[in-house]
């Protein structure tokens, strides 16, 4: 008996680059392993600001100040993801091309063609 072979998902609206996005899109944040990486370890330096800034009494005023004096410094984290690639966006950000909607692209399942979840786009 032939083995049988699932039509291509690349028109559904949650595929990215070969990847599901549908379990992100309805529950966002929920799985937190598909995060990026790097963007994890920056809000966690702005979070460990904030407590500290708690602990010392600061205003959000007189934080705000020293964490724009100091944010080059703060932000000096290992860029500890090895598919970091840059992109450089039209408002001169530096990017990573894997990452969208707060995820990295790489870290969601592979998608293995339609399934029960497949949708066109709004678009089409």
């Amino acid at each position: 008996m032939s083995r049988l072979l699932r039509m291509p998902g690349d028109a559904c609206r949650f595929w990215v680059a070969g990847r599901c996005l549908y379990e992100e899109a309805m529950n966002p944040g929920l799985r937190t392993e598909f995060f990026c990486t790097v963007l994890r370890a920056l809000e966690g330096r702005f979070d460990e600001f904030v407590v500290r800034g708690e602990i010392l009494g600061l205003t959000s005023e007189e934080a705000g100040r020293i964490w724009d004096q100091r944010m080059a410094q703060a932000l000096n984290i290992d860029w500890d993801c090895a598919n970091f690639d840059f992109l450089q966006d039209d408002g001169g950000e530096v990017l990573c091309r894997h990452f969208i909607e707060g995820v990295c692209v790489l870290r969601l399942p592979r998608c293995l063609g339609r399934c029960r979840h497949h949708e066109l786009p709004d678009d089409k």
